[in-house]
């Protein structure tokens, strides 16, 4: 079955995009339009919007259900409003389903004139096994609960993820990422703000231009950097590189087993290996101070620089600063 609606709308106000998006999402809104498809299988939903943002949520149906809200002045019409015709002038809206693949898509077709104060924005619901790919640049992106293959971006507001499974990229230009509850590998980047990952299981992909980048909690191998903030990174985690240009390095982790590469131009560098006193590991460590706890070892030890092995050697364990002092622990 494959149904398309084309509708129209009027151009909308880049400058007041942002605040629209802010009120997207009210508790009150009724939806402006309403689409249904039936899902006998898992699926994949592919859903863009240059009008406002995007919010995907689970239910327990076998439907994919697309609300659109369309507002003018801040208020969200009714299907029969007389303005409707006019504010859907300047959109192309697909609202489709070919196979097990559903389409959303709000498309402007024009800049907003200066007075022109409209917009959509979509709420859509799915069930939990659906790959999602969405995309955004009229507002945020908000993802919760599915399972899947997944793909999201924003570059008109942040992007944010609760309990998402599956093999998961995510990338911002307009705000921050987060990731909450995330079971799977995942990578994510912002040049619009701070990376933030808080309990997650799978390997972790984690870079920040805009912001830091903070890791809670992690499961997993992760590789982390950041040159508009400082990294900190805590869990279990067999494999760690995190880098800093921006701010300084943290990292408190247990089950240290492949290799811990730390780097920070821009502050100091600390580390807490759980653990670590048994550990054999070979050791490179530079910075004005280096501050470790020498245990079984062999090689070169100063005041700016460790080079050696501990307890016969091992795991690689690199951490440079040219930024502070760096400091090794084993709580």
């Amino acid at each position: 079955m494959n149904t398309r609606m084309n509708f129209k709308k009027y151009p909308m106000l880049v400058m007041l995009m942002a605040l629209l998006s802010l009120n997207v999402f009210s508790k009150d809104d009724e939806p402006t339009i309403v689409k249904v498809f039936d899902m006998n299988q898992p699926g994949t939903l592919k859903a863009s919007s240059s009008g406002g943002g995007v919010v995907v949520k689970t239910h327990d149906e076998p439907k994919v259900e697309i609300q659109a809200f369309v507002r003018k002045n801040g208020k969200v019409l009714s299907s029969s409003d007389e303005m409707m015709e006019e504010v859907l002038e300047a959109f192309d809206i697909d609202f489709s389903k070919s196979g097990s693949v559903v389409t959303a898509k709000v498309e402007r077709k024009s800049r907003m004139n200066f007075w022109n104060n409209v917009g959509i924005s979509l709420t859509i619901l799915v069930p939990r096994e659906m790959s999602c790919d969405v995309h955004s640049s009229g507002g945020g992106v908000k993802v919760y609960g599915v399972e899947g293959t997944h793909k999201f971006s924003s570059s008109g507001g942040g992007v944010k993820l609760e309990n998402v499974s599956g093999s998961t990229e995510a990338r911002s230009s307009g705000g921050g990422v987060s990731a909450t509850n995330q079971n799977g590998d995942i990578r994510l980047s912002s040049s619009g703000g701070g990376v933030t990952v808080t309990d997650a299981n799978g390997r972790i992909n984690a870079h920040s231009s805009g912001g830091g980048v903070t890791l809670s909690n992690v499961h997993g191998d992760v590789d982390a950097s950041s040159s508009g903030g400082g990294v900190r990174v805590s869990g279990e985690c067999a494999y760690v590189k995190a880098s800093s240009s921006g701010g300084s390095v943290r990292v408190d982790i247990s089950n240290l087993s492949k290799e811990l590469h730390l780097q920070s131009s821009g502050g100091g560098v600390d580390a807490v290996i759980h653990g670590g006193r048994d550990l054999g590991m070979d050791l490179d460590l530079r910075s004005d101070r280096v501050n470790i706890e020498l245990q079984n070892f062999s090689g070169k030890a100063e005041k700016n620089r460790v080079n050696g092995t501990m307890n016969n050697g091992g795991i690689p364990v690199y951490i440079h600063s040219s930024g502070g002092n760096v400091n090794v622990s084993y709580e």
